[in-house]
């Protein structure tokens, strides 16, 4: 499928905290992107009710008070509306893997179901592009972190730490990376995906 007809869901989660099995999902920001345009009018955003809202050093990061996730949605009707807006779109996300975990877990308990949708890392995506197909993925580095991946595409950092003001970054610099990627000849998702 050429990249101009497929629909990303650039997405992020703040949680309580970074454990996978005790944290919660608190809000889920996201916005759509079709072909190499942000699409702003089509976004996403909800704010979870829990209990906890995590450790005053979390606190100190995404910001979200007690008060604030009062006026929440059930965990439920929360990511019936996530699944709804994603549809069948392809997930973007920056170290994907724990916003997706964080989610799925999410989905998981409440309805014994798993996420299915294609998903993209920036962080790796970014890094494949700068360091070739063959450089380790895996490698963490803060080389490619958000905030500097954001300075070294030129992306002003506003409304860093909340869910919607970080998948709004991720588009930006998913945008940016899209336009190294058609330039090496990637024009389709299942080269993107490397499939």
């Amino acid at each position: 499928m050429p990249l101009d007809e497929v629909r990303f869901v650039i997405f992020d989660t703040e949680t309580s905290g970074f454990d996978l099995v005790r944290d919660r999902v608190l809000s889920i920001g996201a916005v759509a992107m079709k072909g190499s345009g942000i699409e702003i009018a089509d976004s996403f955003e909800v704010l979870i009710r829990q209990e906890a809202i995590g450790d005053k050093e979390a606190v100190s990061v995404h910001g979200i008070l007690k008060r604030d996730l009062n006026m929440g949605l059930e965990e439920n009707e929360a990511v019936c509306r996530f699944l709804d807006y994603l549809g069948n779109g392809v997930i973007v996300a920056h170290h994907a893997d724990f916003d997706i975990a964080m989610v799925g877990r999410l989905l998981f308990r409440r309805y014994g179901m798993k996420l299915f949708n294609e998903a993209l890392d920036t962080a790796s995506f970014a890094k494949r592009l700068e360091k070739g197909p063959y450089y380790n993925l895996a490698h963490k580095s803060g080389e490619y972190r958000l905030d500097n991946l954001c300075a070294r595409y030129g992306i002003r950092l506003y409304d860093r730490h909340t869910a919607p003001g970080d998948a709004y970054l991720t588009a930006q610099l998913f945008q940016r990376l899209l336009v190294l990627a058609r330039k090496a000849g990637i024009d389709t998702l299942g080269k993107l995906l490397l499939k």
